[in-house]
């Protein structure tokens, strides 16, 4: 590949690297860009080695492994704490409505921890007009 003009700036040299351009053109682009002179020397490095190439292969996948654990582990603390919010919000509802006479449902509400059931119960709770309708919404979902 033969170039009509020099790159413009650092993005259109690593755009050039990343295409495997290689010759007179991408040695001209590495003396002037160290981060490009060193991902080429690293890349010839791991051309010849195997066992250095399988070190760094192993290397990623742990890297990328633990990347996913925390992206789930912060997934689930996310609902978590979604969970807890909704509790909550129900909890408070009927504390302000019905009193300490809700303290058994407000128990019943705290051992929900999926949304879907917590928002099915914050979509119908409002409509309760007595403590036992509020009880027949809770003990029905």
């Amino acid at each position: 590949m033969k170039l009509d003009r020099r790159p413009s700036d650092a993005l259109e040299e690593w755009m050039l690297y990343l295409n495997n351009l290689e010759g007179k053109e991408m040695e001209a682009i590495a003396m002037e860009n160290p981060g490009i002179k060193k991902a080429l020397t690293i890349e010839q490095i791991f051309l010849k080695d195997k066992k250095e190439r399988r070190l760094y292969e192993l290397r990623e996948k742990a890297y990328r492994d633990e990347l996913s654990a925390l992206a789930g582990a912060r997934a689930e603390g996310e609902a978590r704490g979604e969970a807890r919010g909704r509790q909550e919000a129900i909890c408070k509802y009927l504390e302000a409505r019905f009193g300490d006479a809700s303290l058994g449902l407000q128990e019943k509400v705290r051992q929900y921890n999926e949304l879907e059931k917590l928002d099915m119960l914050i979509n119908k709770i409002y409509t309760a007009a007595s403590l036992e309708e509020a009880g027949a919404i809770i003990n029905g979902i």
